[in-house]
């Protein structure tokens, strides 16, 4: 009982100083990529705070499973480092007497995650992607600011707003001058001004297209004294900004309730729930994985396998993507899922603690002598 606190004790206290070193860089990119969306006006400055909170969900449950993972793996190199394993092993706490204390600990945090990846991630991306689109139709024009000469992303142009509604997003007094493909004009785009007292941005969900409606102004069209030139006042008016394919993002679905998914009969929303579940697994078969790559001699140091740690890692997540590219393409059935692959981890980590143990020894030795 003592060894296992002790052994509980060095691993929570690395995993606390794992976790605040991959948090801070995590925030310090979330907030990079933060600033370029306020800039670009996909949220406002005044969430920016709420928004870095909302993907703080997100980015423990890609944080977790690695930090616990690394904090086994360091915290038990440090003891085979400084002998102490060999002196707990003298105690008669055998590797596999650790793996049954690492695979409770995996549970646990098996627990957590699944907490995080089935209900409060859901729940902040819900909240994220409200904030968001709140923000987009603020803006209307992505990136305007009034007062000033924007230039247009979505197509060639500039746009001035004068003043800028921040309860409705409406925009006021707008003067547009643009140049659109066009295949009835032999040159191939077209030549248009627009003057109008308010606007608002829309989406069409059906094609994904985005338009800036105005009401109550003019468009002029081609260049004046030419004899195409021409003058059209409107009450409402829509200019296609940006042709998109409406496509259905990850983020979409990570923002989507797990009852939701679970009353679905959608492919999508079935693999969504099983990676969610699955995101939980890995925390059991890293932290098993975990045991037999930490033993290590003391000409290797601490660090000693923490490059072929990172490599299984890298090689274990990135085949669960491939496995859910898999399932969504429909290449393996749905019904087998990710499990297997958390099975294989499950093996490996047994087969190579086996092969570290004394059983493994007189297993070989047993078997060279049947073959004497």
């Amino acid at each position: 009982m003592i060894i296992t606190r002790y052994l509980l004790k060095e691993i929570f206290s690395t995993l606390l100083g794992v976790m605040l070193v991959l948090i801070m860089i995590a925030v310090s990119v979330q907030m990079v990529g933060s600033l370029s969306k306020v800039s670009a006006g996909v949220i406002q400055p005044g969430t920016l705070m709420l928004v870095l909170g909302l993907n703080m969900f997100s980015l423990i449950t890609y944080i977790l499973p690695l930090a616990l993972y690394l904090a086994i793996l360091l915290s038990l190199s440090r003891l085979y480092r400084d002998s102490e394993m060999t002196a707990i092993a003298a105690c008669g706490v055998g590797p596999f007497h650790i793996m049954r204390i690492v695979l409770i600990l995996g549970i646990f945090f098996a627990l957590v995650q699944g907490t995080f990846t089935v209900w409060l991630t859901p729940w902040a991306e819900g909240h994220y992607s409200r904030l968001t689109e709140k923000s987009k139709r603020g803006s209307d024009i992505e990136g305007v600011m009034p007062g000033r000469f924007n230039e247009l992303r979505g197509a060639q142009g500039v746009v001035y707003v004068q003043e800028i509604d921040k309860e409705t997003g409406e925009l006021k007094n707008i003067f547009l001058q643009m140049q659109q493909k066009s295949d009835q004009k032999k040159g191939g785009a077209e030549q248009f001004t627009v003057i109008a007292k308010r606007a608002y941005k829309m989406r069409d969900e059906k094609t994904g297209d985005q338009f800036l409606i105005l009401e109550e102004g003019s468009r002029y069209e081609g260049v004046p004294g030419d004899e195409h030139f021409a003058i059209l006042d409107f009450q409402k008016h829509g200019i296609r900004m940006e042709e998109k394919p409406l496509v259905i993002h990850d983020r979409r679905y990570r923002a989507i309730p797990s009852k939701e998914l679970l009353n679905s009969d959608n492919l999508a929303y079935q693999v969504e729930l099983r990676w969610r579940i699955s995101s939980a697994l890995i925390c059991i078969g890293l932290a098993m994985l975990a045991v037999p790559l930490s033993r290590t001699s003391q000409r290797q140091g601490r660090y000693g396998k923490l490059a072929v740690a990172m490599v299984l890692y890298i090689l274990v997540t990135n085949f669960l993507s491939v496995v859910r590219g898999w399932i969504q393409k429909d290449t393996i059935s749905l019904e087998l899922g990710f499990w297997w692959v958390h099975v294989l981890v499950i093996i490996l980590a047994l087969l190579l603690l086996s092969k570290q143990s004394s059983m493994w020894t007189l297993f070989r030795r047993s078997k060279q002598q049947v073959d004497r």
